[in-house]
């Protein structure tokens, strides 16, 4: 990484700065070695893209650049800036190529102004890149709710102090925005909408997650893991959001996401040290926020071993369960989770019962005739003891911590036991929620985020 410091003084603050002006329209607004492209000339692009040296700004005109396969960048220090989201567009559909959109692997790489169009894969991907800042940019797809869209967006991956603010997202066939396997991320300012999932955050450490609003995606905002990757997610804040009417038809063509119940805000699964703080959850049909293991996509928990020698990142600290096989750890468990001052607002009143796990059909069982679906669910899985009424019969082993999030309401579900033709009554404890009523996180609250 050659020059992060540079990328913030010239393009906005890496920190606290939440400035939507990106007034950089020409070269003689770069420092440094700058080339300036016309739009309506994709060759010309091409060949920059492809030629780049190192400590380079491409800056695109205005207009439509008409691409046949893939922006592909090589090189650190490439900066490609266009006159704005929606004056500059980079458009694939007409890609003879299956293809990403703009595939770039350069430390401080920097995407500012653009909007990427009808990408056959995923529109930006960044990938084992050490600073990386989008900006400014969309993604998109010109057809709605289409299964053969793009998976993803915005997609920085396997990557190290990743910044991604003032962007939209929409009608990606996965997630619009996306970050995994990722150290020290800040993800700001956002819109994502008419996604499957709006915003994920896989398998990543030290995330800041924050004034984002998320709309008719099939789910809102969501934080887990999955089984078999080195990095083992931690230390994520998801506060502040926007997470309103994500009620969008899922159109997954497969994968993790195409189990998602319709209606879903939020979901963390097989996460830990997670806070969701200070949200506003409103009209979402399933639940606001569900908390759950990652056994309930992978019950087999030999798949979620991983090799202590090929970790990265910190996870000592976590008390991880050793796996069965010698030298391994596992990640399936949900665990150290805080849910506090979020607020709730007319969500769980449809349950979308067409989910593959029949998610939607056990809840809207359980709650048939008492009123709309809690807030907050615990699958309750991994607890040792389960009451449906007696609070002292009910375990919190895994630590969520609701007692702050008094605006909403609670159920424990006791998961493992229950069925569609069998439901056993959900744990639904008064405010503060014993004994879920902790307010913090073992061990002190998720590490601030601070990009270099």
């Amino acid at each position: 990484m050659k020059h992060w410091g540079l990328a913030c003084l010239l393009f906005a603050a890496c920190g606290g700065d939440d400035s939507n002006e990106f007034p950089t329209t020409s070269c003689a607004d770069v420092t440094g070695t700058c080339q300036e492209l016309p739009a309506g000339d994709p060759a010309a692009l091409v060949t920059a893209a492809n030629s780049i040296e190192a400590n380079t700004t491409l800056v695109l005109g205005t207009g439509t650049f008409s691409m046949t396969g893939a922006l592909t960048i090589r090189t650190d220090g490439a900066h490609i800036i266009g006159q704005g989201m929606d004056e500059t567009i980079i458009d694939f559909g007409q890609s003879t190529a299956q293809s990403n959109g703009v595939d770039a692997q350069s430390d401080d790489f920097l995407l500012q102004g653009v909007t990427v169009v009808d990408a056959p894969k995923d529109a930006v991907r960044v990938e084992a890149s050490v600073g990386v800042v989008l900006r400014d940019v969309k993604t998109t797809w010109t057809t709605p709710g289409d299964m053969t869209n793009g998976g993803y967006g915005l997609y920085p991956v396997k990557s190290e102090n990743v910044l991604v603010e003032d962007c939209v997202a929409e009608h990606a066939s996965d997630a619009g925005l996306y970050v995994g396997q990722s150290q020290r991320v800040i993800v700001r300012n956002n819109r994502v909408q008419n996604n499957v999932a709006g915003l994920e955050i896989e398998n990543t450490q030290y995330a800041d997650v924050y004034n984002n609003t998320a709309t008719n995606n099939t789910a809102g905002i969501v934080v887990f893991d999955l089984p078999g990757n080195p990095i083992v997610g931690r230390d994520v804040r998801l506060r502040d959001n926007m997470i309103i009417d994500n009620n969008y038809q899922n159109f997954a063509p497969g994968g993790t996401v195409a189990v998602i119940p319709s209606g879903t805000g939020t979901f963390a699964m097989a996460s830990r040290r997670v806070e969701i703080t200070g949200n506003t959850y409103q009209g979402n049909k399933t639940v606001d926020i569900a908390l759950i293991s990652g056994l309930v996509v992978e019950d087999n928990q030999v798949m979620w071993e991983l090799a202590t020698a090929d970790l990265q990142g910190r996870w000592d600290d976590l008390g991880l369960a050793a796996g069965a096989t010698p030298n391994t750890i596992t990640n399936f468990r949900q665990e150290n989770v805080l849910v506090a001052n979020n607020t709730h607002m007319g969500s769980g009143m449809d349950p979308d019962t067409g989910d593959p796990f029949m998610f939607g059909l056990l809840l809207g069982a359980a709650y048939s005739g008492i009123g709309p679906i809690d807030s907050v669910l615990y699958d309750a899985i991994g607890e040792p003891m389960f009451s449906s009424t007696d609070p002292l019969m009910n375990t919190n082993t895994n630590r969520m911590c609701v007692g702050g999030n008094t605006g909403g309401t609670f159920g424990s579900m006791n998961l493992p036991a229950q069925s569609t033709t069998n439901i056993i009554p959900f744990f639904r404890p008064a405010a503060p929620f014993a004994p879920f009523d902790c307010t913090a996180l073992a061990n002190g609250p998720v590490a601030e985020v601070i990009l270099p």
